[in-house]
């Protein structure tokens, strides 16, 4: 093909906001779909163009990228996404029952591993900060990721069987107020490693 016409297809896909890497991937898919129906069935670039953008328009389309997210970003990075969320969730969720079951057995083993897990977060933030990897205005637009607001929707429902179930008036003795901290830090721990790696997970 001529280089207009890949500037075509670049610029086409460029306007679906992909992920760089995603990008590179669906790029070469046209390119080479395109080129082999200009081969095999004879037609112009244009007609093959055409023809390979209604194969792709359901991966192509626009859809929301969250239930808690107002980003709309193409379905196929969705599905990348979100799939990328469940491995977050399920690491962040076999730290939290992890913890809970040493607060459960040892709260000062707790506090000091719960302590650490804090102290890494931080460390980490500052290593952003300290070399430019993020503004504190990103850091601020990261607090209303969608995992962390299902996160804090979760605390909410936790706080309300707490107080309609269980007697307790010291919330520090519930085990899952505990687990729900647990899993918001190492879900915060996982966004800024994404960060660092500059893999997509609807920070910028």
């Amino acid at each position: 093909m001529e280089k207009d016409q890949l500037i075509e297809i670049e610029k086409y896909l460029k306007g679906k906001n992909l992920s760089s890497s995603v990008f590179a991937e669906v790029y070469d898919h046209f390119v080479m779909q395109i080129s082999e129906l200009i081969y095999k069935e004879e037609i112009s670039f244009t007609e093959a163009f055409l023809q390979t953008k209604i194969n792709w328009q359901n991966e192509l389309k626009m859809v929301k990228a969250d239930l808690f997210s107002f980003k709309r970003i193409a379905k196929i990075e969705k599905d990348i996404l979100q799939d990328r969320f469940r491995r977050m969730m399920m690491i962040s969720l076999v730290f939290s029952l992890l913890l809970g079951t040493v607060f459960y057995y040892n709260e000062d083993a707790y506090l000091y591993i719960q302590g650490a897990l804090i102290t890494a977060h931080l460390l980490f933030l500052m290593y952003h900060f300290i070399f430019r990897k993020m503004s504190f205005s990103e850091y601020q637009k990261m607090s209303f990721h969608p995992l962390l607001l299902r996160n804090l929707l979760l605390m909410l429902i936790i706080l309300a069987v707490n107080a309609m179930f269980f007697t307790t008036e010291n919330l520090w003795e519930f085990p899952l107020n505990h687990m729900a901290v647990t899993f918001a830090v190492i879900l915060q721990i996982q966004l800024l490693y994404f960060r660092v790696k500059k893999i997509n997970v609807l920070l910028s």
